[in-house]
């Protein structure tokens, strides 16, 4: 089953700032919802375990997450996320573009693409969309509110 997502977080950070953090592994990981170990490899890869839990199927998913910066579009970047666990499967790929605001904020504009299969897929179809989907927009609001607490910490 694949899930569609799309939505745009404002940020009080600069666009310098905002990009620096959504290229971090150990700052963007933090951000995962309901994690629960993040192993930074490099500069552009991380491993998360996270609970996960939709209707009656409840456990952990480990995440293998790739940074990819775009090469003509300083301003953008890809994560892909490998997740396995439960005997069920989860890819998604989710495209970031960081865009100037009013009063020297940032706008994270994401699309994102989830497929998952297995005894998660099975939940149901809109069990699974209304979770995969607040889950992807808990994880923005997250890298938004560290994103305004780095910014008052060093205010």
């Amino acid at each position: 089953m694949k899930i569609p997502m799309s939505g745009v977080e404002r940020v009080d950070a600069s666009p310098d700032q905002a990009l620096a953090f959504v290229s971090d592994p150990n700052r963007v990981g933090r951000c995962m919802p309901d994690l629960e170990d993040l192993q930074v490899a490099d500069a552009r890869h991380f491993t998360a375990t996270v609970k996960v839990g939709v209707g009656p199927v409840r456990g952990h998913l480990k995440m293998a997450v790739a940074i990819t910066p775009d090469p003509t579009k300083p301003n953008e970047l890809d994560l892909a996320v490998k997740g396995s666990g439960m005997g069920s499967g989860m890819d998604m790929t989710s495209h970031v573009r960081v865009a100037p605001a009013d009063g020297g904020a940032a706008e994270l504009h994401w699309t994102a693409e989830a497929a998952v299969s297995g005894p998660l897929a099975s939940v149901g179809g809109r069990l699974l969309e209304a979770q995969a989907k607040k889950t992807t927009q808990n994880m923005f609001a997250a890298i938004r509110t560290a994103l305004q607490t780095a910014g008052a910490a060093g205010a």
